[in-house]
């Protein structure tokens, strides 16, 4: 379920209450407290039920977002890039094809972890999730062992004031960057989201965001900005920390207003 699709169901479901206002509803999924709130529930719902939990986005876009990264991140071992990229910084992984257990992985804002069992299938171990809601931790921690998947490592820690001190060569972020940005200051904490996390990529490993709240474009045009402002005044040269790389082509496609775009956009850069 996207972030947006998540609004639409709340208003329904609230219409015998007073209509609530959009922009309030959008700026409660930007605060700790309304997650807190969600995954204690979902605790909770497991714990008598059994049940996972929701999976942002639907299950079919984990899959993608997974396999996709996946095949992604053999190409680069490979050094088999888009003409735009240069190759020379990829990360060495050894034989690409032998196996993705020397790619460590990040995924921020993991919620109940679910994309990081969906990457263990796809052949990752090296495998952390964070998420700065102690019940998100706790119910990812159930879910992976019920799965017997002791090899997820999960920590309790925000992405804007990460205290993690070790880089990634692939960091993932399904939702989290579109949550961020649903905060009242959610434009200053974009901004921190750009310096915190470019932090957690190694020099040459990959950041792959899904967004449904950013096209593909928009997400380009934001790397771009942070390049900018991380090189110092406009009449400076721009230092690349974050080159774009590629994107998911096979979301469905819709056409408004004369320009084709998608529902959900997943976008993958490369740190420099």
């Amino acid at each position: 379920m996207c972030v947006t699709e998540f609004f639409i169901v709340f208003v329904i479901y609230s219409s015998d209450k007073e209509e609530p206002d959009a922009e309030a509803v959008s700026s409660m999924l930007g605060f700790q407290s309304y997650w807190d709130a969600t995954y204690a529930d979902e605790l909770a719902n497991f714990r008598e039920h059994g049940h996972a939990g929701e999976i942002w986005f639907g299950p079919d876009v984990m899959e993608n977002v997974a396999s996709w990264t996946k095949n992604l991140c053999l190409e680069i071992s490979q050094h088999n890039l888009p003409n735009h990229v240069d190759s020379t910084n990829c990360v060495p992984v050894g034989q690409p094809d032998k196996d993705l257990s020397g790619w460590s992985v990040l995924d921020v804002g993991t919620g109940n972890g679910l994309l990081l069992q969906e990457l263990s299938k796809q052949g990752f171990s090296d495998l952390t999730g964070t998420d700065y809601s102690e019940g998100a931790i706790d119910l990812a921690r159930n879910l992976a062992h019920r799965e017997g998947l002791p090899n997820i490592k999960f920590l309790v820690d925000d992405v804007l004031e990460t205290k993690v001190d070790r880089k990634f060569q692939l960091v993932v972020d399904k939702g989290t960057l579109d949550a961020i940005g649903l905060h009242p200051d959610g434009p200053i904490k974009r901004i921190m989201y750009w310096d915190s996390i470019s932090g957690l990529v190694a020099s040459g490993g990959l950041l792959v965001i899904t967004s449904c709240n950013s096209t593909k474009d928009e997400l380009i045009q934001e790397v771009e900005v942070f390049n900018q402002r991380r090189s110092g005044p406009s009449d400076s040269a721009v230092d690349t920390i974050l080159q774009y790389v590629d994107h998911i082509r096979t979301y469905p496609t819709f056409m408004f207003g004369g320009s084709v775009g998608s529902r959900v956009a997943t976008v993958a850069f490369q740190r420099k």
